[in-house]
């Protein structure tokens, strides 16, 4: 067969995968995953495509006289994980099995209803929910199972128990705690080749780097790009106020008060500041403080009336304006705050709360101190709110001194608070990318240099603005325990961290990354600041404690990064004049685009190891992992210039890096807003 017809039926059914998949994800939403899986994903001629592809794609290799060991290694571990992944469809079981305290069983329901027997069976000794300390959040759900041959399992999220060659995974439980639901599966040989494949990739990624001859390598030693700087900085002022307010040192006393709020011990100043932005959409609106805010409420509801809430047109008349009135309801009364903790008790009260029997006096201090606090507050005897606020804090301390946050935790969370919307830092960083943008095409067109000095200066702002954001992140980190590598805020956050860094490290040999890194860096914190305009901290749900995930997102948003790059340099390349200018923008691209897709595979590979420790299945067509798998196709064509002429032209080059991003803004955003799935959370 001759080449032209090989690269044709390769690349044809390349296209055709991505093609299905796309129309799967939009199907499975308003049709049901059923539909999706049984007219596509488990379609015979879909599973056809991929052996065609992989087929013809190794044929092509071989009579391309292809000698690189690495780029052949490469090919070649994504057919064994596709071979694995056929052992898996073929031969595997999986289902579900319900267990009830005592109760001996064995049967497995499977997706399509039908029933398998183990070859042993399971008796639930005890299920039990592990809390994070102070908190009603769960940490962890554990099973301890009873198997027929004495032996006993502990099973629990992210640690699954085997037994001749079945695992199991902890699924659902009932609310009575007396039943746990476990999914179980056997897929012995599927498992082994994927893993094998993936290992085989790995090395082959690390290895392709050092080749001599590969595009790659190519790119880079023709690498040369210019670009010109300029600086314009944004400051913003903040207005006075004219209502009852308490001194902020007052103000932030009480708000370094210990509170229950969104399942988590954290200081008051937290829940103070999440009510101003719920209902003034500012932090520290007016220039007031949110503790200022919050005791304004608190002591002078009349007044703070007239202050009026932040009510957007389409709100009016919907739940969103009546939670606006509601927090502001309940703050004002006090029976927002959930400040008092009784001894032997994991649940905080507020003051208008049902309580158990106390003691008169333990009681009256729970009911009044509110009420003391707002008389004292109103005669303007700020020493005596001080030592009325002091004494809430002894009593804290006394009923819940093993399950609060350490000192330390609470001023770094107060320190975050302050810090974690970055309203300026965006508004600078757009403003400088836009600019050099602009003037770095002009000037590029005209084979022109940038100025030193401007670089030097430019990278000064970059290191600060670096270490503005890892002082976010460490911050978040710290007080919540847990890495910052969840949620929309913390993503967007990461990024401008990773573009930043990037810019900072590599302007020299890179100028183009400064105006890229600018414009990345600052609309990622636009998004950031947008949605997460209230970026809580919270504990992390049981199955995102693996050790694994901020191996897996980092190497996502890495390889995000890098594309968002890539996308932006494509619209320079589109702008500037001159075959030389965009022929270096294109090896700008494709000296990023390389690690970026290699990254972004690695990251997608072993968020599959991670799904198949947590839910006994590393792929599941879920349609955040469907969309990644799109991505890391759609950036395939884009690094097989070598076999398709279309990609060594800059233009068309540009074009399709700008369009590809696409894939990557439906893979995070389209996924979450529009097509749902399991990774909702992400």
């Amino acid at each position: 067969m001759k080449i032209k017809t090989l690269k044709l039926i390769s690349y044809g059914s390349l296209a055709a995968v991505i093609l299905a998949m796309v129309a799967a994800t939009f199907i499975e939403k308003p049709l049901g995953s059923d539909l999706s899986f049984n007219l596509i994903y488990y379609n015979p001629a879909f599973i056809a495509l991929w052996a065609v592809m992989a087929v013809s794609g190794l044929v092509l290799l071989f009579k391309s006289n292809v000698k690189a060991f690495f780029t052949t290694l490469l090919h070649c571990s994504f057919a064994v994980i596709l071979a694995g992944a056929l052992v898996t469809h073929l031969f595997s079981k999986e289902g579900m099995i319900s267990l009830d305290r005592g109760v001996p069983n064995s049967t497995v329901v499977t997706e399509l209803g039908k029933s398998l027997k183990l070859p042993f069976s399971l008796t639930l000794r005890e299920f039990e929910i592990e809390r994070y300390p102070g908190s009603m959040a769960p940490s962890d759900y554990r099973s301890l199972v009873d198997l027929d041959d004495g032996s006993r399992l502990e099973i629990s999220m992210n640690n699954i128990g085997k037994h001749k060659g079945w695992r199991m995974y902890q699924a659902d439980y009932e609310d009575d705690l007396q039943t746990s639901v476990l999914a179980v599966s056997r897929d012995v040989w599927g498992v082994a080749i994927t893993y094998t494949g993936y290992l085989l990739l790995l090395i082959s990624m690390l290895g392709f780097f050092f080749q001599k001859d590969s595009q790659w390598r190519a790119a880079l030693r023709k690498l040369t790009a210019a670009v010109a700087l300029l600086l314009m900085p944004l400051f913003s002022q903040a207005a006075g106020s004219r209502l009852p307010v308490a001194p902020k040192d007052v103000a932030k006393e009480i708000g370094e008060l210990y509170v229950y709020y969104n399942d988590r011990i954290c200081p008051l100043q937290t829940q103070a500041r999440d009510y101003c932005l719920k209902a003034y959409g500012k932090a520290s609106p007016d220039g007031l403080t949110a503790e200022q805010v919050m005791t304004g409420w608190l002591f002078w509801p009349d007044e703070w009336q007239a202050r009026p809430l932040r009510i957007k047109q389409k709100e009016r008349g919907t739940s969103k304006e009546q939670e606006k009135y509601s927090i502001r309801s309940q703050a004002t009364s006090g029976a927002a705050f959930k400040i008092f903790p009784l001894e032997g008790y994991v649940k905080w009260f507020g003051c208008e709360d049902p309580l158990p029997e106390l003691e008169a006096g333990e009681e009256a201090f729970i009911r009044g101190s509110i009420g003391l606090l707002r008389e004292e507050a109103r005669s303007g005897n700020w020493a005596e709110v001080r030592r009325i606020a002091s004494q809430i804090k002894k009593y804290q301390k006394k009923n819940a001194a093993s399950v609060l946050p350490s000192s330390a935790r609470i001023k770094a969370e107060r320190a975050y608070n302050a810090i974690c919307l970055p309203r300026m830092q965006f508004m600078l960083s757009i403003t400088i990318g836009i600019i050099l943008f602009v003037l770095s095409g002009i000037w590029l067109s005209r084979g022109k240099k940038t100025p030193a000095r401007l670089q030097k200066a430019l990278a000064v702002v970059s290191w600060l603005l670096f270490a503005y954001l890892t002082a976010v992140l460490a911050l978040r980190w710290f007080a919540s325990g847990h890495g910052p590598f969840t949620g929309t805020y913390c993503v967007m956050m990461l990024i401008a961290w990773m573009s930043t860094l990037a810019m900072s490290l590599l302007y020299r040999k890179m100028p183009l990354l400064q105006p890229l890194g600018f414009l990345l860096a600052g609309f990622t914190m636009l998004m950031a600041t947008m949605s997460g305009a209230n970026p809580r901290l919270t504990h992390l749900m049981p199955v995102l404690q693996s050790p694994l995930l901020s191996i897996h997102v980092l190497s996502m948003m890495i390889a995000y990064t890098l594309l968002g790059l890539v996308m932006l340099n494509g619209v320079m390349g589109l702008i500037v004049k001159g075959d030389e200018a965009k022929g270096s923008l294109m090896n700008l691209s494709k000296v990023i685009v390389t690690p970026a897709v290699f990254l972004l595979t690695f990251g997608t590979f072993l968020g599959a190891v991670w799904a198949n420790i947590s839910w006994g299945s590393y792929w599941a067509w879920d349609p955040k992992e469907t969309w990644a798998l799109i991505t890391i196709l759609v950036y395939a064509f884009s690094i097989h210039a070598r076999s398709i002429k279309a990609f060594r032209k800059p233009a068309f080059y540009h074009i399709y890096t700008i369009l590809a991003f696409l894939s990557v803004l439906i893979t995070y955003y389209g996924v979450n807003l529009i097509l749902g799935g399991m990774h909702s959370y992400a």
